[in-house]
């Protein structure tokens, strides 16, 4: 019987060799397979993810771009503008209408001395300091210098006419030229000629106040261009590389660049010389800031790539890189203005633009190395787990060792129960946190130990006890408390986990922990988000009464304004009284903005009252305020039947007089105003909604252009087509969200505009 049975031990422990070596060689194979693949994948995620992240920063930086180039080109336009308004101002003054056919009659020498080039020189001089103009030329058809503030270019001709197109200056109220290269100066013995950067205002001089009256001459202002004319591209120089320039058809510089500096240590930049009209767009093909520049003559540079788009294409972005004029890698979007004949291009070096995407891009790689190590470490655990699991006797009480002492040091206390609730085992930190000594648990119900009690002492029976229910698992709960030998209740967060859910009898693990701490942290948080709300509360208060203080002064401004204006009206001429208007003006403007921005703040700080409104009745005080400024205008206001809601009775008057207002003043000319207001009530899921539309036949406006009218000190058109703030609309949609509703708008040009207000019937619906 002995022999038997050691023959079968035999065949047995061969069995089990050979199992083990199988085992071992795939323990061995499998992690390392596992690891291989995992890299892969993470590799693959990380290329992914690097190419996401890196189109995301490029998409971003072209809409910076955009936006850099769009408000450039605007901001000139606008300063363009300006030049040429004053320059048709003067040149049609009554005064030099009426000095002009004596000028044009007078030698050179009877016109240096005569009254009228006095009369020009002292009134056109006085413009000219206010304004920063270098000098003015009265110019004949010809071209020929009648008057000017320099008297020796009388009788001289003008450069100021080769640079524009007769034709298209004598059917405009003015243009504006392109900075040139003058030379100043006579040239003799005595005097040096020098080259000065220049640039022209020129407008007709018209024989009467007509429009399409003959042109008798011409008025030219000489401007400096590295005045105001630079600082408007200057502005758009984002960041610390950021730069954006103008350059002609030949890629020739027409405002300076950002890097004057490096292109005079690069030798292509004499010292103390702009690099208008001195530089090219080209490109070296090197760094020139880190090397030197290459042999090649400047003319044979080709152009940047920029500089070759915008002229060959007219638009165009390059988010990948490519030189500019140092050699230096940039992004940079471009557009060519038809108005004024030249390019517009806007650059920022790359290291820059992609100076956050390459920072989460090496954050990112990082992680991915970290996530490879950690899994090539938990492959070499698993072989090592495995190995270990194939020991016999020995090796499993190595590893329920290792297990005892994980239990023994754990940071959360840890126990075990049966099918009855009673403890099985206990770790040191249970017992520490409860004040028990592990045979006082050990052996007894937990339940009737620490769980006996609710916070307040109120009985918790068994049965009501997730944690004494050891067949239900539970991950997490923080809502119960145990009670410690001293009789003091601590708040815990535990979770349950049934060691065998197919058999209850074998009982649950139940790991918890003191969270008297973290609620210790929790009110404190609620105690800050209620000191921040009662910080904002006091700035927004702040804003309400700083705003309020700056109408006193506004009020004296417009009072004085009109008694200067009664009592001494008479005694200023028409430019005093011209900029007198504009004083007043401008101070009703400002006042009306801070009263838009008093109702705006009312909006924000103002505790709202909801009070049964019938929107009907709103609409007819609407229309009353409203009747003078409808029957002026010949406008028709149309009001459906209109649901009742909760809601704050001041703001609902405020939201429709400030739509229906809204609907009248842009209106189509020559087309009687129409306002139309529906509404009815809808009900969804989430209840009872009104929708309120008001519509109208007035100018309407992009599609694109929805949101941007609720911004705030948004508008569509300038001042001196529509009047207004750009505070209105803002104050309606935060009005709306006020009432935790919405408020959104559409439009087409020319066809009017479709306002939508959506509004809780009552409030507390979601909508």
């Amino acid at each position: 019987m002995a022999e038997g049975d050691s023959a079968d031990k035999d065949v047995q422990d061969k069995n089990w060799t050979e199992s083990g070596e199988t085992d071992g060689w795939l323990s061995q194979v499998l992690p390392g397979v596992l690891a291989v693949a995992f890299i892969i994948i993470v590799a693959v995620a990380v290329m992914a993810g690097e190419g996401a992240l890196m189109g995301a920063a490029r998409q971003t930086n072209s809409a910076t771009l955009q936006t850099v180039l769009s408000n450039t080109i605007q901001r000139f336009e606008d300063w363009s503008q300006l030049q040429r308004r004053h320059a048709y101002t003067w040149a049609n003054s009554p005064d030099l209408r009426a000095d002009y056919p004596v000028l044009a009659e007078l030698t050179p020498e009877n016109a240096r001395s005569s009254p009228e080039m006095e009369r020009l020189r002292s009134g056109l001089g006085r413009w000219m300091a206010q304004y920063g103009y270098r000098s003015f030329d009265v110019i004949s058809p010809e071209g020929i210098v009648l008057a000017s503030s320099d008297l020796e270019r009388i009788g001289e001709r003008s450069p100021a006419l080769s640079l524009v197109d007769p034709i298209q200056l004598n059917v405009s109220s003015g243009v504006l030229t392109r900075p040139v290269m003058e030379e100043t100066g006579a040239g003799g013995d005595n005097t040096a000629t020098q080259d000065v950067l220049t640039l022209y205002a020129i407008a007709p001089i018209r024989g009467d106040a007509r429009e399409n009256a003959p042109t008798l001459g011409y008025l030219a202002f000489a401007i400096d261009p590295l005045l105001d004319y630079s600082s408007t591209f200057e502005v758009g120089r984002t960041g610390l590389s950021g730069d954006t320039y103008v350059i002609d058809r030949n890629g020739r510089l027409l405002s300076n660049i950002r890097y004057d500096e490096e292109m005079v240590a690069a030798d292509l930049l004499l010292a103390g010389h702009p690099s208008m009209l001195h530089l090219d767009a080209r490109d070296p093909g090197l760094d020139i800031t880190v090397l030197s520049r290459p042999d090649t003559p400047y003319e044979e540079w080709p152009l940047t790539v920029a500089a070759s788009s915008v002229i060959a294409d007219g638009r165009g972005e390059n988010l990948r890189g490519y030189r500019d004029q140092r050699g230096v890698l940039v992004m940079g979007a471009w557009v060519w203005d038809a108005r004024h004949d030249f390019g517009v291009i806007t650059e920022i070096q790359v290291s820059e633009a992609l100076a956050g995407a390459n920072q989460a891009r090496a954050v990112l790689r990082v992680f991915a190395v970290a996530m490879a190590l950690s899994f090539i470490l938990l492959a070499v655990l698993f072989s090592a787990h495995r190995n270990i699991s194939r020991q016999k006797a020995q090796a499993t009480a190595e590893a329920n060792q290792r297990v005892r002492q994980i239990l023994m040091t754990a940071a959360e206390g840890i126990y075990g129960i049966d099918g009855h609730g009673v403890v099985t085992f206990i770790n040191p930190r249970a017992c520490t946190m409860l004040g028990y000594e592990e045979h006082e648990l050990v052996g007894k119900v937990m339940h009737s130990v620490v769980h006996h009690s609710y916070r307040d002492g109120s009985i918790y029976s068994k049965e009501d006890c997730p944690v004494h229910t050891a067949g239900v698992p539970i991950e997490a709960n923080d809502q119960e408390v145990f009670w410690t030998k001293s009789g003091q209740p601590i708040p815990i967060e535990f979770s349950t986990t049934p060691i065998d859910p197919e058999n209850l009898e074998l009982g649950a693990v139940i790991t918890f922990r003191d969270i008297t701490k973290r609620r210790r942290d929790e009110l404190s948080l609620r105690r800050y988000a209620q000191e921040l709300k009662r910080s904002n509360a006091e700035l927004q208060e702040f804003a309400y009464a700083a705003s309020h203080d700056l109408q006193e002064p506004l009020r004296k401004i417009q009072a004085f304004g009109e008694r200067l204006n009664n009592k001494y009206s008479a005694s200023l001429d028409e430019t005093g009284q011209h900029y007198l208007a504009r004083m007043v003006d401008a101070a009703g403007r400002m006042r009306r903005l801070i009263d838009d921005l008093l109702s705006y703040s009312r909006v924000n700080s103002k505790t709202t009252s909801y009070l049964p409104v019938e929107l009907s009745a709103v609409l007819a005080d609407v229309v009353s305020d409203l009747e003078p400024r409808i029957a002026s205008e010949e406008a028709t206001v149309r009001i459906g039947e209109l649901p009742a809601i909760e809601a704050d009775p001041g703001q609902m008057h405020q939201l429709f007089l400030n739509l229906v207002a809204n609907a009248l003043k842009f209106r189509r000319p020559g087309v009687s105003p129409v306002v139309s207001v529906e509404g009815g009530v809808e009900v969804g899921e989430n209840g009872a909604v009104a929708r309120i539309q008001i519509t109208d036949n007035g100018i309407g406006f992009e599609p694109r252009h929805a949101e941007r009218i609720f911004g705030m000190f948004e508008r569509l058109h300038g001042r001196e087509e529509y009047d207004g703030t750009g505070v209105g609309l803002a104050t309606c949609r935060k009005i709306a969200e006020r009432h935790s509703g919405e408020l959104t708008a559409w439009g087409e040009p020319d066809a009017g505009a479709v306002f939508t207000l959506i509004l809780p019937v009552r409030q507390g619906a979601i909508i």
